[in-house]
C-alpha cells in the first residue's frame, strides 16, 4: 500500500468520526507528495474527502471556490475572524484549518498592514494610500477604528469583484469621508494622482513572474517622491502548501526572498531600493520598494 492510499484512509476514518482531534494536526498537515498520480487515484482522494469539501465548510468554501476565483474576500474574512461552521460536520475540519500556517500568516499579513499603516499615519500624515486588490478591508476597518480621530491617511482601494467593493464599503462605512472604493481590473487602472504607498496584500501570488514585472513596473511609476511600495508574497518556504494544494486547490506562486528582489530589479527598479521582509512565521513575505 503507497503512501498516499495509507494517508488518505486515514483521512476518511477521520471523517466517519467528525474531524481530527489536535493530536492528529501534525498528520494531517503532514500530507504525501502526490506528484505523478493518476488520474484515477486523483478521483478516489476526491471522493474521499468530498464531503469535508462542502461550501458550507471553510475547506469546502476554497476548493468550491464560490465567487469564481480563489482567494476571495469572505474566505481572507473567515481566516480573519477564524470563522468555525455551525454544522458540526464541519467544525473540527474548520479549526484544523485555521491551525494551518498559511492561514495564520494571513492574519500576521493583518497585523502586517495595520502596523504599516500606523508607520505611515504617524511619520508620512495626510498619505495617500492605494491598496490594490483590496479584497473584505475588514483589516483596513480595523486600522481606522483604532486609530479612530487620529488617522491621516486617505484611502483608494481598488478590487475587481464587485462583491468584494461592496462587502469592503459596509465594512468601511463609518469612514467614507477617508476611504474610497474602485471597481476595476487592476491591469486597466488609471490612476489620477500619485500615491504615497502602494499596498497590496494577496494579489501579486496569483500571477505569472511576467505579469508581476509588468505590474510592479506599473505600480511603481504611481509613487510618489519617496513614496514606497509593499507586495505581499507567499514564500517557498509554506510548510501548508500541499493542503492548500490537494485539499483545497488553492494555487499561488511561492517565491523566494532572491526572486522578489530579481522580479523588482527586472522590472526597472534599483536594487538599493529593494528590501524583502516577512511576517513572524517567515510563510508571508514583503516585498519593500522605495521610490
Amino acid at each position: 500500500m503507497s503512501k498516499i492510499t495509507e494517508y488518505f484512509d486515514r483521512i476518511k476514518e477521520m471523517i466517519e468520526r467528525g474531524g481530527p482531534e489536535p493530536s492528529e494536526y501534525d498528520f494531517v498537515k503532514n500530507i504525501p507528495i502526490v506528484t505523478g498520480i493518476t488520474l484515477r487515484q486523483e478521483a478516489d482522494i476526491y471522493k474521499i474527502i468530498s464531503p469535508i469539501l462542502e461550501v458550507g465548510s471553510i475547506l469546502g468554501h476554497t476548493f468550491q471556490k464560490p465567487y469564481g476565483y480563489a482567494g476571495d474576500f469572505e474566505l481572507i474574512d473567515k481566516i480573519y475572524t477564524e470563522w468555525v461552521s455551525e454544522d458540526k460536520r464541519f467544525q473540527k475540519w474548520d479549526k484544523i484549518y485555521h491551525n494551518l500556517e498559511c492561514a495564520i500568516a494571513v492574519r500576521n499579513r493583518k497585523k502586517y498592514f495595520i502596523y504599516t499603516l500606523n508607520k505611515f499615519n504617524l511619520k508620512n500624515p495626510y498619505s495617500k494610500v492605494l491598496n490594490l486588490g483590496s479584497g473584505p478591508c475588514t483589516d483596513l476597518a480595523e486600522y481606522l477604528i483604532g486609530q479612530k480621530a487620529n488617522n491621516k491617511l486617505k484611502f483608494d482601494c481598488l478590487d475587481m469583484d464587485p462583491k468584494a467593493i461592496e462587502y469592503g464599503s459596509t465594512a468601511c462605512d463609518n469612514f467614507s469621508d477617508k476611504v474610497s472604493f474602485i471597481e476595476k481590473n487592476v491591469f486597466r487602472f488609471r490612476a489620477e494622482y500619485e500615491y504615497d504607498l502602494v499596498w497590496s496584500a494577496g494579489l501579486f501570488d496569483y500571477f505569472s513572474d511576467k505579469l508581476f514585472v509588468r505590474l510592479l513596473n506599473r505600480m511603481y511609476g504611481l509613487l510618489s517622491d519617496n513614496g514606497e511600495m509593499v507586495i505581499g508574497n507567499f514564500s517557498t518556504e509554506n510548510p501548508s502548501r500541499a493542503m492548500m494544494e490537494v485539499f483545497a486547490q488553492w494555487y499561488l506562486h511561492h517565491r523566494d526572498k532572491e526572486l522578489l528582489k530579481d522580479l523588482a530589479i527586472r522590472a526597472g527598479i534599483s536594487s538599493s531600493k529593494i528590501t524583502v521582509r516577512s511576517e513572524e512565521l517567515g510563510v508571508n513575505l514583503f516585498l519593500h520598494i522605495k521610490k
